[in-house]
């Protein structure tokens, strides 16, 4: 009898801890998600990368098309990488201070709400904290 108490007692002491212990890491360990995309349209500077990004587009499929017809297959190609890897460039200096700006304010906001792990707002299924108007308004300070 004595080993049966002893026994059931044990088993409610550990499911109280193991229930203690999944409501302890359920509140540390919140998931955030921002809709990334919405967050970057609302940087104050993105809409005029992007269009700097098309022009520049624009510009190296002009000069393509300009010089690919006097050019043999080998040269078009290595026109098409080059002219590739300058829109690529332009892209990224024009686009990383505004990712940069806007992991900030991730971080930032993450951290003033006590979030362990923030992830994009498409890949939550089920759960979360949305931290997308607040990362915004991060970003617009």
């Amino acid at each position: 009898m004595r080993k049966t108490i002893a026994t059931l007692l044990t088993a409610v002491i550990l499911s109280f801890g193991l229930c203690a212990s999944a409501l302890a890491a359920e509140t540390s360990g919140l998931v955030g998600y921002v809709y990334v995309q919405q967050v970057l349209q609302s940087h104050p500077d993105y809409k005029t990368a992007v269009s700097a990004v098309g022009l520049e587009r624009q510009r190296a499929e002009k000069e393509f098309a300009d010089k690919a017809a006097a050019l043999d297959e080998n040269a078009r190609n290595a026109l098409a990488e080059r002219l590739t890897q300058q829109v690529n460039k332009r892209e990224q200096e024009l686009m990383e201070p505004i990712l940069k700006k806007v992991r900030s304010a991730i971080a930032a906001v993450a951290k003033q709400n006590s979030i362990a792990s923030v992830v994009d707002g498409g890949a939550m299924l089920y759960g979360g904290k949305d931290l997308t108007r607040d990362v915004i308004a991060e970003v617009l300070k």
